[in-house]
């Protein structure tokens, strides 16, 4: 049986908790259903991801890497999302359904994009390059984050830092987006 969204989320939250990630300590509690839908109707999955958490508590000083869930990025707050969206509101790729989910410091984002009642997409939105479909839906980005932890594509470097492996990321991406034979 498949995973839920929430499932493969708190299986996230395990691998960083089990790496003594401060980031675990600073996650908000997620949203209830019907606050999601304030800012205007979000799919189901998109509801999903904010009621597992409402990004971290943020502090001024505060390092990046302290807040990061996977290497360089960071889970947004639903307000700081909707915040966000008229920053690319001249990105063509974007449409008007979509939200940010996770942010770098430098401003790149993974967003769920969506139209009517599809399953949303992962969009990657990173500067200076077109904005592309990166997963086909959360679950596979969370899925891949997993995987990533579990096969030490994401590790924790010398420096208490979170580091990825691009050689073993690209491997399991691929195997993830492939087609299956």
């Amino acid at each position: 049986m498949d995973e839920s969204l929430t499932e493969r989320l708190d299986d996230l939250e395990w691998w960083l908790r089990v790496l003594g990630r401060p980031v675990v300590d600073l996650l908000v509690p997620g949203l209830p259903p019907d606050a999601t839908s304030r800012h205007g109707p979000v799919p189901a999955r998109v509801a999903e991801w904010f009621g597992w958490h409402d990004g971290v508590i943020r502090v001024a000083g505060q390092d990046h890497q302290d807040i990061e869930i996977i290497p360089g990025y960071a889970p947004l707050a639903l307000a700081e999302a909707v915040g966000l969206r008229p920053e690319y509101d001249d990105d063509p790729a974007l449409g008007d359904a979509w939200l940010p989910l996770l942010a770098s410091e430098a401003g790149d984002l993974f967003a769920a994009s969506w139209s009517g009642s599809d399953e949303p997409r992962v969009v990657a939105i990173r500067a200076g390059e077109p904005t592309r479909v990166e997963f086909p839906d959360l679950g596979a980005m969370v899925a891949l984050f997993v995987d990533c932890f579990r096969r030490a594509a994401f590790a924790v470097g010398a420096d208490g830092r979170l580091t990825t492996d691009p050689a073993l990321y690209d491997q399991l991406y691929d195997e993830l987006t492939s087609p299956r034979g």
